[in-house]
C-alpha cells in the first residue's frame, strides 16, 4: 500500500509521516543542485520534473514491497504542485499545460502511479506560521506562497476524492488507528494505480 500525506508547507507532513518509522517514510529528495537553469525551455524543466517524481514513486513501490507500505511525504506524481502555481498566480518554470502529458504518459508506461490512500490537511494559516515559527531546523523558503496554494491544493484533492472515492480523507488519521488497520486487514492496492482514465476524469473535475 502506497499512502500520501499532503498539505502545504508547516502543516505537519513530516512530523506525520515519521510517526509510522522511517523505513515506512519516503521524505521529498533534494533537487537544488540538479534542476534546469532558470532560463531553460519549459520541456527541459518538464522532462526534470517527471523524471525526479517517477523516481520518488518507484522508490515508494521499493518501500511497499520490503515493508508492506509506503508513507509518502507529500504525493510523488506531484502534477499537482504546477496546476497549483498557475492557478495561484505565480510563476513557475514547468507548465501544467506541457506537464501534464508527460505524467499521462508515464503512468500509461506504468512509471507513475495514483497512491491508494491520501491524507490531506487543511490547516489554519495562523496555526502554519507558528509552526513555522516554532522550528529552527528547517527554513521553509517561499512560506507565504505556500499559503496562498492552499485553496487550489484543497481543489485539486476535491477533484481527486470525486474521481477516487474513498480514498482522500481531508485529515490526518491517528496514526495507531491506520497502524492497526494495517496489520489487522491485508490493505487492498488500488486497481486503477496505473489507470489513465484517472487521470483524465481527475482533470475533467478540477475548477476551470
Amino acid at each position: 500500500m502506497i499512502i500520501v500525506v499532503e498539505g502545504i508547507s508547516a502543516a505537519g507532513k513530516t512530523t506525520y509521516s515519521r510517526q509510522f518509522g522511517d523505513e515506512h517514510w519516503l521524505p521529498e529528495l533534494p533537487v537544488k543542485d540538479e534542476r534546469p537553469d532558470a532560463g531553460a525551455p519549459t520541456e527541459d524543466h518538464t522532462r526534470f520534473w517527471a523524471e525526479h517524481n517517477i523516481m520518488r514513486f518507484q522508490k515508494a513501490l521499493e518501500i511497499e514491497r520490503q515493508h508492506g507500505f509506503a508513507i509518502c511525504d507529500t504525493d510523488p506524481m506531484k502534477i499537482h504542485y504546477p496546476w497549483c502555481i498557475e492557478r495561484a498566480g505565480f510563476d513557475w518554470p514547468d507548465k501544467f499545460a506541457i506537464a501534464r502529458h508527460a505524467v499521462r504518459q508515464a503512468l500509461a508506461d506504468r512509471r507513475i502511479g495514483f497512491a491508494d490512500r491520501y491524507f490531506v490537511k487543511n490547516i489554519d494559516p495562523a496555526v502554519a506560521r507558528a509552526q513555522k515559527e516554532g522550528d529552527a531546523t528547517r527554513r521553509r523558503g517561499n512560506f507565504e506562497q505556500h499559503l496562498a496554494l492552499q485553496p487550489h491544493l484543497m481543489d485539486w484533492f476535491t477533484a481527486l476524492s470525486k474521481t477516487l472515492p474513498d480514498r482522500v480523507e481531508f485529515a490526518f488519521p491517528d496514526h495507531q488507528t491506520v497502524l492497526s488497520q494495517l496489520k489487522n486487514k491485508t490493505p487492498e492496492t488500488n486497481p486503477r494505480r496505473f489507470d489513465v482514465s484517472v487521470f483524465d476524469a481527475l482533470e475533467e473535475h478540477l475548477p476551470t
